[in-house]
Order: C-alpha cells, then sequence, then structure tokens
C-alpha cells in the first residue's frame, strides 16, 4: 500500500540536539507536501511550542500529536482542540509526595491548551524552558490551575528510576510513568499514548496504518512506531526503540526526517 503521510517526532529526531529545524529536513518535508504528501507531528511539546517554528507550520496538513498523546489539535484551525485526555485528581496529592520523598527532582505539569506551571525549578527544568521558549508559571502541586494533561520530572536518569520504581505501583488505574528523554519521566492518563491519539485521528481522517510512517527516538514513540505500517527510529534513538522499528535511519543530526522521506515516499 502506498505510504502517504509522515508522522513525525520534534525533539531528538526532526530537531538537532540544539532544537534547531535544520534547512535539509524542512525542504524534505515541503516538497513531500508540494506532491501531496501528508504531514503532522506527535510530540510531548504544547501547541505553543511546535509554533516556535513558524516555517513549519504551513506543512503541517492535518491535526498535531501533543502532549504525548494527551492532546490533538488542529493549529490550522486556531488551535482548536479536538480530542483530550487528563490526569485524575488522585495524582495531583502522588505529586506531593513525590516532591516531598525527592528533594532532587524537577517537576512541572502542563494543562489546557498551552498551560505551563513549575512546581520545583532546577537546572534541567531550566533547560526545558529553554526549549519551550516560554516561561512556566511557579506554583505548587496543591494551588496550580487544573486539571493536567500530564506532569513531567526532571533527574538524572537511575535517580528518575528510583521515582519509577516507586510511582508505578501507585498508579494503576490512574496513569502511567513513561520516559519521553533520559531525564525526563512523565506521567500521562491511563492509556494515553502518541499511538493511540494516532488512531483516533487515522480514524478520522480515514487513513490506513499501512499508508502511516512514523519516526521517532525515544520510549515514548514506541507505541506510534507500532500503530504506523511503518516505524522507523533514527540512529540515535533509545535501544527499545530501535528493537521494534522496522528501519533505522541516520542520526537526527545527519538530518534522519530528510533520509526517511527519500527512503519510504521515493
Amino acid at each position: 500500500m502506498k505510504k502517504r503521510l509522515l508522522v513525525c517526532d520534534m525533539d531528538h529526531t526532526l530537531l538537532d540536539e540544539s532544537s534547531r529545524l535544520s534547512r535539509e529536513n524542512l525542504e524534505a518535508i515541503r516538497a513531500h507536501v508540494a506532491r501531496g504528501g501528508l504531514f503532522t507531528v506527535a510530540t510531548g511539546r504544547a501547541p505553543a511550542a511546535i509554533r516556535v517554528f513558524p516555517e513549519l507550520l504551513p506543512c503541517i496538513n492535518l491535526p498535531v500529536v501533543t502532549g504525548n498523546g494527551g492532546q490533538l489539535v488542529d493549529l490550522a484551525g486556531g488551535d482548536k482542540v479536538l480530542r483530550s485526555w487528563v490526569l485524575p485528581p488522585e495524582v495531583r496529592p502522588l505529586m506531593t509526595e513525590v516532591l516531598e520523598r525527592f528533594p532532587e527532582l524537577g517537576a512541572v505539569a502542563y494543562y489546557g491548551l498551552d498551560g505551563f506551571c513549575s512546581f520545583r525549578v532546577t537546572p534541567l527544568v531550566e533547560g526545558l524552558i529553554e526549549k519551550e521558549r516560554r516561561p512556566a508559571l511557579p506554583c505548587t502541586t496543591q494551588h496550580s490551575p487544573w486539571p493536567w494533561n500530564k506532569t513531567l520530572m526532571t533527574g538524572d536518569h537511575d535517580a528518575l528510576l528510583e521515582v519509577r520504581q516507586w510511582l508505578d505501583p501507585r498508579l494503576p488505574g490512574l496513569g502511567r510513568t513513561v520516559f519521553s528523554e533520559d531525564t525526563y519521566l512523565e506521567i500521562l492518563p491511563l492509556g494515553v499514548s502518541k499511538g493511540a491519539a494516532l488512531s483516533v485521528l487515522l480514524e478520522w481522517e480515514g487513513i490506513h496504518p499501512e499508508e502511516v510512517v512514523a519516526i521517532g527516538d525515544a520510549p515514548n514513540d514506541r507505541e506510534l512506531l507500532e500503530l504506523a505500517g511503518t516505524g522507523v527510529a533514527v540512529a540515535n534513538a533509545a535501544p527499545e526503540l530501535k528493537a521494534v522499528a522496522d528501519a533505522v535511519v541516520c542520526s537526527n543530526e545527519e538530518h534522519a526526517v530528510r533520509a526517511c522521506l527519500e527512503r519510504f515516499f521515493p
């Protein structure tokens, strides 16, 4: 079945390690869309953090998956939220306890269309804020805006593994944890993933999964690659993602999205 749609993760996949969009990737995407191809992104970012790349926006011709699957948003339709999933209220006291038990942990939460608040700012959280190119509202877990789309905790990977070990037995029926980077551990609503959100989008648009190529780098991309007819990992991807990918292309520093388009959309 001919490929029609490319779904692309952003950080460490479409973007380089300095969070820049290369001219080579952009031109390849523009050419794909000009030939009648479909293109969208599936990202942990909120819509505001996609819009910091205005040159990319004209290429996105389907709703985007944001918040690691927590929202489907029509950017072309005035940032209209088409579907959203949120965390239950029981997660709020869990986050309070996590921050008490792990005092070196940084943490933020996302809410609404573009809401972004910080519970504890660390150097890694400062880096996240810089990547988002917008400030985070300082607040406590008890007094933050609600409901949350997701929470994100930062720390070194071994520390986050300890956090996950403590959290996971307390989350059944409430949500699930996933690594979006080695230093980012997120709590997502139950059943939420990039793949689950993409399946809703494909049903709306009448697109068969076999017509889809998806490319990513991190464990939070696993369901996305498994749903797509062709799942592609970048060379810098986590080993567990490469294990489920149908193909591996070059790294994000070598214009991996261009390589993917040249290989699967000739």
